[in-house]
């Protein structure tokens, strides 16, 4: 996983410039620039800040945009769901026929 292209791909669909990045996450605009450009690599603890500006979970900032499929039973599809709806995870469901 690229952190730097990650972190540049979770601010471009936040509609957020570099900037106001590293205003609400209380970090230097330059060092934003070197975190996306794979100039410098984020400690937990800059991770944390990131995620916070967003409003996200660390795993939920390094994972955003990501795609996963699963394949279950109807039941345990509709209670993944509700827990997913709370979490303001996009969904897709494919049924395919047995």
């Amino acid at each position: 996983m690229n952190i730097g292209l990650q972190l540049r791909t979770v601010r471009k669909s936040h509609h957020l410039l570099q900037k106001d990045l590293a205003d609400q996450a209380g970090l230097d605009r330059s060092y934003v620039s070197k975190l996306e450009r794979g100039l410098a690599d984020p400690t937990l603890s800059t991770l944390t800040k990131i995620a916070g500006a967003y409003e996200l979970s660390v795993s939920h900032l390094l994972s955003y945009g990501s795609v996963e499929n699963y394949s279950m039973d109807i039941d345990a599809a509709i209670d993944a769901l509700k827990t997913l709806k709370y979490n303001m995870v996009k969904v897709e469901i494919n049924i395919k026929p047995l």
